[in-house]
């Protein structure tokens, strides 16, 4: 009776266990399944949709269209190419055949700006400066000017007549004088009135006939008005002879800006006129004995001028609305809350929308008609919610003078933006809604046309690689393969749909990506907490029963 007691409470000990057990290991399990799904709900929400085709991957194509064949073929990029692309600096552009096989390209930036230099050469008026009467007088003018409103004279004044001795009585009318005529003490050049636009003379170039060989030291001075002068430095003129021919130094430089101006005459910078500004040149002859006798002097500007290699494209762009997050503040230092005239910052600005970030290089806006003058100030950025970057500041104006219309220059700036605003000054009143004249220096494709034709470009990948060659490696031979590049432009841009579905998906993924993330975290929390509540309600249930085959032991020993 004993042994069948004992036999059955170890049998209900052994059975606890395994029940003891059991709920353990359940909740184990339970617990690891949660954490799988909430690491699985986790990655679902970080993971891209998977990979698709590499043509449907791209969201806009256009067909290109060669009109001159090459070796090469350069397509130059209208700005809707930087509109289609999604990735900075072009990485997202592909050039495809026909049968969808890619063709090796390249990016082709603008060239720079080329300098050119040319000397026009003019004459100039050439008078001999009358000699002194005494060694302590002042030089002698032989012009005299005369101003009547804003017409200017010059008028040469007669040279004044040769003082000669009186003649002894009884002496021989063939007796010499004892009086030489004095060598001229210099020259004065008359450089007349200059042109609009036209560049200031920057050197003299003298001829002369005697003598053939000589070194001559001058100093310059130079006028306005024939009564004021100051001094623009001075140098030396010479003619030798030598084995390979006669060497002459003819040209007498001019200074050019009031810096010079400024420390050859010891005056202060904001009191130095510009010197070549200058109508009237006087040169004075250290030692007028030795000097040349001069016959005729050229005036010589040089006009300067920077020739676009690659021109850049011009852009109309419409006033826009306000767009969206424009509210950020501007970017000064010191902020600027005001705008000058003391209206609030950005009040009656216009807005422009350039479709994509653009590298920018000339801004103008051409006002309609009649007299109007518009100060503002020119602030960009390149994503709305950013705040306002100044660029420059500078007046549009367009004056009217019978059928003569003044314009000034488009603004040269560097920038690359989207966003465009011009804020006005409120002393001069609104602008006017007009469009905004912009000139961008965009890139360039370069590809070899291998393949089956027709070709066309893709656009619109946020996650394509990079897919341009160096240009070394395309075109090693760059400078010679310039000139013999062919030619095609691009057609218009359409749409692939099954992209446009799947960018649609990233941007709704996107939005609700944070909001997924924590949804599965609490789920997860929560699982783990009740897997936890369970097992501890598992435990104490276990600890509270006391075993059956203790009561049954006691009872028969009883």
């Amino acid at each position: 009776m004993v042994r069948l007691e004992g036999s059955r409470s170890a049998a209900g000990a052994m059975s606890a266990a395994r029940a003891h057990g059991a709920g353990t290991s359940g909740a184990t399990a339970l617990a690891r399944w949660l954490c799988a799904v909430v690491a699985a709900g986790v990655a679902a929400a970080q993971a891209q949709p998977a990979a698709q085709d590499a043509a449907a991957a791209f969201r806009y194509h256009a067909p290109i269209t060669i009109e001159q064949p090459g070796a090469f073929v350069r397509l130059a990029l209208p700005a809707s190419a930087y509109a289609m692309s999604r990735q900075v600096g072009l990485a997202d552009l592909r050039v495809l055949d026909a049968r969808g096989e890619r063709v090796p390209f390249a990016l082709l930036g603008p060239r720079e700006r080329e300098a050119h230099e040319t000397v026009q050469a003019r004459p100039a008026g050439l008078y001999p400066l009358p000699p002194r009467q005494r060694a302590d007088q002042d030089l002698a003018s032989p012009l005299e000017v005369q101003v009547v409103g804003e017409r200017i004279t010059v008028r040469r004044l007669a040279p004044p007549a040769e003082r000669r001795p009186a003649r002894l009585a009884g002496a021989s009318a063939a007796t010499p004088a004892t009086d030489a005529p004095r060598p001229t003490p210099g020259w004065l050049f008359d450089l007349g009135e200059p042109s609009k636009g036209e560049p200031a003379a920057s050197a003299l170039r003298l001829a002369w006939v005697e003598p053939a060989e000589f070194t001559a030291a001058y100093e310059l001075d130079l006028s306005d008005d024939l009564k004021q002068w100051r001094r623009a430095g001075g140098g030396h003129l010479l003619a030798l002879k030598s084995a390979g021919g006669l060497l002459a130094q003819r040209e007498v430089p001019l200074p050019a800006s009031p810096a010079q101006a400024a420390q050859l005459s010891s005056m202060p910078p904001r009191s130095a006129a510009p010197m070549a500004a200058a109508r009237f040149v006087r040169l004075r002859w250290a030692d007028p004995a030795g000097a040349p006798v001069l016959t005729a002097a050229e005036q010589l500007r040089v006009q300067r001028s920077a020739i676009d290699l690659d021109a850049p494209t011009a852009i109309v762009v419409p006033v826009g609305p306000e767009p969206k997050g424009s509210k950020a503040p501007i970017q000064t230092a010191p902020a600027a809350t005001t705008a000058p005239g003391g209206g609030a910052a950005g009040e009656g600005a216009l807005h422009y929308d350039l479709g994509a970030v653009l590298p920018l290089v000339e801004l103008d806006l051409p006002l309609p008609a009649g007299v109007r003058v518009a100060p503002v100030r020119v602030q960009g950025r390149v994503r709305a919610s950013e705040p306002w970057r100044e660029l420059a500041q500078t007046v549009f104006y367009r004056i009217e003078r019978g059928a003569v219309v003044d314009r000034p220059p488009p603004l040269v700036l560097a920038a690359g933006v989207r966003y465009l605003r011009l804020v006005p000054d409120a002393r001069a009143g609104a602008l006017p809604a007009v469009p905004l004249a912009v000139r961008a220096q965009l890139q360039s494709v370069v590809f070899a046309p291998q393949g089956q034709a027709p070709f066309r470009l893709l656009a619109g990948s946020a996650e394509a690689p990079a897919g341009a060659l160096p240009l070394a490696t395309l075109v090693p031979a760059l400078d010679s393969e310039r000139a013999r590049f062919g030619r095609a432009v691009l057609g218009g841009w359409s749409e692939d749909e099954a992209a446009a579905r799947a960018e649609a998906w990233q941007a709704r993924l996107a939005a609700w990506r944070p909001a997924l993330l924590w949804a599965v975290l609490l789920a997860g929390v929560g699982g783990l907490g009740f897997a936890v509540w369970r097992l501890a309600r598992k435990e104490i249930g276990a600890a509270a029963s006391p075993p059956a085959a203790s009561g049954a032991g006691g009872t028969s020993a009883g």
